[in-house]
């Protein structure tokens, strides 16, 4: 019996830290619970304070090979309105096949989903050195 607590222990430890798992809603949260969501289950990413855009209020996380950045955009009083995904296209397939599994699809490059009874568009773009998946509330 320990034995078994023990794997699905380390193996729920192994998916919070997955790329998949930033299928989690951020949207709504405010600046020092996105931080503390980061700190505890994201722990391959590391807030970068290195570089601040003073026109934008936003929280800038980078993975420990940099090859995935991730932006918490803010409203005014610190809660989340947007997130930024860029990566690099090593990860686009496996970025594709995750938001297919946790979303619906709307179309080639879009997915939507719900929560409280508010739809979320995530869009993925792809650009000339790298892609984006941006996640807002759906007008």
């Amino acid at each position: 019996m320990r034995y078994s607590v023990r794997i699905l222990f380390i193996l729920l430890i192994g998916m919070l830290n997955a790329p998949w798992a930033f299928s989690q809603h951020f949207i709504g949260m405010q600046k020092d619970e996105i931080k503390k969501v980061m700190e505890e289950t994201h722990k391959n990413y590391r807030l970068n304070t290195s570089t601040v855009n003073p026109h934008y209020n936003y929280l800038k996380y980078e993975n420990k090979i940099n090859e995935i950045t991730i932006l918490f955009f803010l409203s005014d009083d610190d809660h989340c309105t947007l997130v930024r995904k860029m990566c690099d296209y090593s990860n686009i397939i496996e970025e594709i096949e995750t938001l297919n599994s946790n979303y619906k699809s709307v179309d080639k490059n879009s997915w939507e989903y719900e929560v409280d009874g508010k739809t979320y568009l995530v869009s993925l773009a792809e650009e000339e050195w790298y892609f984006t998946v941006t996640t807002r509330l759906k007008k």
